[in-house]
């Protein structure tokens, strides 16, 4: 008897780690799930018709990075895409993501899904995309577009070097850069900064 239960109980510990408090709760409703940007090529994913194209197409090997950020601010840097957060932005330590698309219809645009989304932030923090050496490298009035069921212009200016365009923002989704002239009267919708 003793050596079954010397058995018993810990297969009863396992039993009870995996069922975990979640059993007890069976039948109560939770909050539903807030809605997330949908994925690239996924049904509702965002139009890239309207969307700079890289003039030569990145080799993109790994589609994403991630950091985790404190109060202090810092920075993620991938393929030409940045997140600056400033001191202050989070209260507490935080991980940014940014995700490329790897489809051969996704990857030749200027576009990336940046996170967290469903946060707003203390502070205003940079996004940067990809300028030189993209189809809008000539135009006189590239700008970002963010994602929001269609394209938000959220306006733009250059980094000193001319590498990137960068905007600012209290919350993170899929951002892309365009040509603001060729977008009026089309699918982009100005939402002033």
């Amino acid at each position: 008897m003793h050596r079954i239960a010397r058995k018993l109980v810990p297969a009863l510990a396992l039993l009870a780690l995996v069922a975990g408090p979640g059993c007890a709760d069976r039948g109560v409703p939770t909050a539903p799930a807030p809605a997330a940007v949908p994925a690239f090529g996924q049904g509702g994913s965002p139009n890239l018709a309207s969307i700079a194209t890289f003039r030569q197409r990145p080799a993109v090997t790994i589609a994403w990075a991630k950091k985790w950020i404190g109060p202090e601010g810092g920075r993620l840097d991938f393929q030409g895409f940045a997140i600056v957060v400033p001191a202050g932005a989070v209260d507490r330590v935080t991980q940014f993501s940014i995700s490329l698309p790897v489809d051969p219809q996704g990857s030749e645009h200027v576009v990336a899904e940046f996170g967290p989304h469903n946060r707003q932030f203390a502070q205003p923090v940079t996004v940067e995309l990809p300028f030189r050496g993209t189809s809008i490298e000539g135009s006189t009035a590239p700008t970002i577009v963010g994602w929001n069921d269609l394209w938000m212009d959220k306006g733009a200016s250059r980094t000193t070097d001319g590498e990137r365009l960068t905007t600012q923002t209290y919350d993170l989704t899929t951002y892309a850069t365009s040509d603001a002239v060729t977008l009026r009267g089309g699918s982009i919708t100005v939402s002033g900064g």
